[in-house]
């Protein structure tokens, strides 16, 4: 099973988010069959020579909705528009790089901040996808909100629909800008005229919060909300997070500290 995850050079706290992937794609190489690609807008650095060293594909991409969020950018004059979109838009991009690159029809799509405990592909595998399937975000089983942390991707019934969804991106790039951007605009625009959502589900474990509790039986551990590098500063500089370091959060970040630890070896 294909693998991707993506970054953008100029995010912000990218050397954090790199180490993050690293986890993620030394925990796949670990314990799973995955085989891991990385969509990657930015240059050369030691992150991309580690990547290299482990015969992880590159993928040269910027986002096609690039020039577009670029302006929205001038025109709030908030230089942190651009560099916070470029790469999290670069998942959109899939549908269109099956065919030059030779991708599966279906493939797997995670954030950077995860890591793997097991295997999930039999599990993923077995999943329905008429577009894409995805887990829960705040609550275990609310799927009406949904998490696109991890995306289980059908790229021809996406590509089928890409050109009406980047119309819709672009026309409402104000209103995603308060609604988690990529996230909102897969919530949205992938309903029924009924506004029956039209994602298929995923179980938690292959999408587990720390915060959920123990994470013991997870395939895949998403840091989302508290990442582990904002650990220190939760309570000086990321008050509004605090709530989302219950359950295991801290346990769960001394683990990723030791991963952290092995794949930079």
């Amino acid at each position: 099973m294909q693998w991707f995850l993506a970054l953008n050079e100029g995010c912000p706290a990218f050397e954090q988010y790199a180490q993050m992937a690293r986890v993620a794609v030394h925990t796949a190489l670990q314990c799973t069959s995955l085989r891991p690609h990385f969509l990657y807008d930015g240059g050369e650095s030691e992150f991309t020579r580690w990547l290299r060293d482990r015969d992880v594909p590159i993928i040269q991409c910027r986002t096609s909705l690039f020039g577009d969020l670029a302006d929205l950018s001038r025109r709030q004059n908030d230089p942190s528009v651009i560099t916070t979109t470029a790469g999290i838009f670069l998942r959109t991009e899939l549908p269109r790089l099956r065919d030059s690159l030779q991708l599966e029809d279906r493939v797997l799509y995670t954030d950077s901040d995860v890591f793997f405990q097991r295997d999930p592909v039999e599990q993923i595998s077995s999943a329905a996808c008429e577009y894409f399937a995805v887990g829960p975000e705040f609550e275990p089983t609310d799927y009406e909100n949904m998490n696109t942390g991890v995306m289980w991707m059908n790229l021809p019934a996406l590509l089928g629909r890409d050109e009406e969804f980047k119309t819709f991106i672009r026309q409402h790039l104000g209103e995603l800008q308060k609604n988690a951007w990529d996230q909102g605009a897969y919530r949205c625009f992938f309903r029924t005229s009924d506004g029956v959502p039209l994602w298929d589900k995923l179980p938690p474990e292959l999408n587990w919060k720390p915060y959920w509790g123990d994470p013991s039986t997870a395939a895949i551990v998403h840091f989302h909300g508290p990442k582990p590098f904002q650990r220190p500063y939760i309570d000086s500089h990321y008050a509004m997070l605090k709530h989302l370091t219950g359950g295991y959060y801290e346990a769960v970040c001394d683990r990723w500290q030791e991963l952290l630890n092995e794949a930079q070896k």
